[in-house]
C-alpha cells in the first residue's frame, strides 16, 4: 500500500542570509528588517523556487516568513491565496511561535491571564480567518520547554529538571490553553496542531500521550517532527505509532544524534544555532529509521502532508529535493 502524501517545505528552510546575498553572521533581528524592508521580494521568489521543486505547498514559518508577513507582501489573504494558485501550490499549515501562550502561562495573577489569554484568542482567531480565506486547515504552534534553558552562555542547565517527570498541573494549564485556541480554530473550520518542539513538553512520547489525552482530538491535533524528537533523544517511531491519526502534517526531518537540552545555553537563537547543527534532511545518514517510520504510516493508511524541510538551508532547493528524492527511491515503494 502506498501513502497518500503530498510534499510541502517549511519556509524556514530559506532563511539562510546568504543564500540572499546577506552575511552569514548577519543576527536575526537584523535578517528580519531586511525581510521586512521589502517582503515581497522574498515571498515571490520562496514560492516561486517552491514550485520550481515541484511541491505541492508551503507551510508558512516564523516571523519573517509568516502569515503577518504575507499579508503586508501582498495585502489581503485572497492576493496571496492568487499567487499560490498561479505557482499550483496550496498551502499545508502555518506555524506560530507560543509566545502568547506562554505569556497567558506566565501571567502573576487572574486579571493579567485573562488579559493575556484575550489577546491569544484574538491572535488566534486572525491568523484562523486568514487560513481560512487561503483554503488551510491547519495552524501549528508549539508548547513550551520542560524546563529553564541557561540563558548565560557556556554555563549549562539542570539536566535533572529536564529530565524529570512532566508538572501534571503545568501540562493541565497548558492543555487548557490549547484547547480554548482550538475552539477558537474550529470555529472557522480549522484545526490548531501542536509541533513537537525538542525539549518542549510535546516531545517525548509519555508526555505527549498525557497531552494528548487532555485535549479535544477535534481542536488540538499533532505536527510531529521526527528531527526534533531524536534530537531530544525520544521515539518518533512510538509518536506516530501512538498518534497519526491526530497528526494532518509530519515534518519529514533527521538529526545526527541526540543532543542533551541541559548542555545548550545562551539566548534563543544562540541555542537554535546550536540545534540546527545537529539537523539533516531525511535519508540514510541520520538516526530516524524511516523504512520504520514510512511502514508505520502504511499499517495505519496515514494520509496527510509530508514537510520536507531543513532550518536555514544553504542550499534550499538542493536539500529538499534530497530529502524527497530519498524517499522515492527508498521508502515509496509498496
Amino acid at each position: 500500500m502506498s501513502i497518500d502524501l503530498r510534499w510541502s517545505t517549511d519556509l524556514v528552510t530559506f532563511f539562510d542570509p546568504p543564500y540572499w546575498g546577506l552575511p552569514a553572521d548577519l543576527p536575526y533581528d537584523d535578517w528580519e528588517r531586511e525581510v521586512d524592508k521589502d517582503p515581497r521580494r522574498f515571498f515571490d521568489r520562496m514560492l516561486d523556487e517552491a514550485a520550481q521543486i515541484g511541491l505541492a505547498g508551503i507551510e508558512l514559518a516564523p516571523a519573517p516568513g509568516g502569515w503577518v508577513n504575507v499579508l503586508n507582501a501582498y495585502g489581503t489573504a485572497a492576493a496571496f491565496k492568487r499567487e499560490l494558485d498561479r505557482r499550483n501550490l496550496r498551502m499545508s499549515s502555518s506555524y506560530v511561535l507560543p509566545v502568547l501562550l506562554k505569556a497567558a502561562l506566565d501571567a502573576p495573577d487572574p486579571r493579567a491571564r485573562a488579559d493575556a489569554e484575550r489577546a491569544l484568542d484574538e491572535d488566534t482567531a486572525r491568523h484562523a480567518a486568514f487560513l481560512r480565506e487561503v483554503g488551510c486547515p491547519t495552524l501549528v504552534t508549539s508548547t513550551i520547554p520542560r524546563a529553564p534553558f541557561s540563558d548565560v552562555e557556556g554555563v549549562e542547565a539542570s539536566a535533572a529538571a529536564f529530565d524529570a517527570p512532566v508538572d501534571e498541573h503545568l501540562m493541565g494549564a497548558v492543555a487548557e490553553q490549547l484547547n480554548r485556541i482550538g475552539r477558537v480554530a474550529t470555529a472557522e473550520g480549522l484545526h490548531v496542531a501542536v509541533h513537537t518542539d525538542a525539549y518542549s513538553l510535546a516531545s517525548r512520547t509519555d508526555d505527549i500521550d498525557l497531552l494528548m489525552s487532555l485535549t479535544d482530538p477535534a481542536g488540538v491535533k499533532l505536527c510531529i517532527d521526527a528531527g526534533h524528537i531524536a534530537l531530544d533523544g525520544g521515539d518518533p517511531l512510538a509518536v506516530i505509532q501512538r498518534h497519526v491519526g491526530r497528526a494532518p502534517v509530519l515534518h519529514w526531518k533527521d538529526c545526527a544524534s541526540h543532543l542533551p537540552p541541559h548542555t545548550l545555553s545562551g539566548p534563543p537563537m544562540t541555542r537554535h544555532d546550536v540545534m540546527i547543527r545537529y539537523f539533516r534532511v531525511m535519508g540514510p545518514e541520520g538516526v530516524v529509521d524511516w523504512a520504520k517510520w514510512t511502514q508505520i504510516l502504511r499499517d495505519q493508511d496515514w494520509r496527510g502532508w509530508g514537510v520536507a524541510e531543513i532550518d536555514m538551508s544553504p542550499d534550499p532547493q538542493r536539500q529538499i529535493r534530497e530529502g524527497i528524492d530519498y524517499f522515492n527511491r527508498t521508502l515509496a515503494a509498496d
